[in-house]
């Protein structure tokens, strides 16, 4: 809950929801103006009559769960995202799971975690490293629901391209140096980003990822003049390699694309593509890289 991100999250979900009301109640303007003022207590205590007026603005329920989390007054933060819980939004319910784990609650907090996990939590790092968790997270049963996220962390599919990371010079037939490109993993490691600069001021850029949903890789390719390629494929352990098929539109005339990458050696990867024309009978060579590294 300390994250940046849950905080620009609350920052725009309470503003959202404050003023998606029908009949926006006056007092909300003084009550945020006195958190601007940083009078917290007196802005809680007119958040809870306007609540009190009004239980079923959601908004006004948040905002009271979390300003009682930030006070560290668990029972009443506890209280509050009970009140939301039912709305099944994961956020919501992770933030229930601190709160009752910090008033010391574990089971319900892991109860609570559990059902945030089912209805889409999936910030694993967050779990395993958030201090509002530290009461559960020895628990077999956190062991568990950690295992149950569906997070790229639980999938070792997703590390079967990492062969390709690196700085590498790319050499074509007969060996003449046809380019090299920088290959490295971003957004916490989860996709790969290959930066291409050919010998020809060709230039271009693919982002690569498993797709968790899909259970394939994906790879989506742009070149310098707004040209691209979209593939998806999988790692082929037979080849050691990673085989990528081009994804056409119904009705295209184009021919079929095969991208291979075959993990030859800890500093070699072949890069292989092939064109089909008869519904992948037949293939022909479009060309054919070895990248060595740098």
């Amino acid at each position: 809950m300390k994250h940046s991100i849950m905080k620009v999250l609350t920052g725009i979900l309470v503003t959202s929801m404050l003023f998606s009301q029908t009949n926006v109640d006056t007092r909300i303007s003084q009550a945020q103006k006195l958190e601007s003022e940083k009078q917290f207590k007196k802005a809680f205590k007119l958040y809870e009559k306007i609540h009190k007026d009004d239980p079923e603005n959601n908004g006004i329920t948040y905002k009271l769960a979390t300003m009682a989390y930030s006070a560290k007054d668990f029972k009443k933060a506890v209280k509050y995202y009970e009140k939301l819980a039912p709305n099944g939004n994961p956020t919501v319910l992770y933030n229930l799971a601190c709160s009752l784990a910090m008033q010391g609650k574990n089971k319900k907090a892991l109860s609570a975690l559990e059902t945030a996990v089912e209805k889409g939590f999936n910030q694993l790092t967050l779990m395993k490293t958030d201090p509002d968790l530290t009461s559960i997270r020895d628990s077999e049963a956190f062991q568990a629901i950690a295992k149950s996220v569906k997070s790229i962390e639980n999938y070792p599919e997703a590390q079967r391209f990492d062969f390709w990371v690196g700085e590498w010079n790319v050499y074509g037939l007969n060996d003449a140096r046809v380019g090299e490109s920088t290959i490295e993993k971003i957004l916490s490691g989860n996709v790969i980003l290959e930066n291409w600069s050919g010998g020809s001021g060709y230039s271009g850029k693919s982002f690569n990822h498993y797709h968790i949903d899909s259970g394939k890789w994906v790879q989506y390719w742009v070149d310098q003049s707004s040209s691209r390629i979209f593939f998806e494929g999988n790692f082929d352990s037979d080849q050691n390699a990673l085989v990528y098929f081009e994804r056409l539109e119904p009705g295209s005339e184009k021919p079929m694309r095969r991208l291979t990458f075959f993990d030859v050696a800890p500093d070699s990867v072949r890069q292989f593509s092939q064109l089909s024309s008869d519904g992948g009978e037949n293939w022909t060579v479009e060309y054919d890289f070895m990248y060595v590294r740098k």
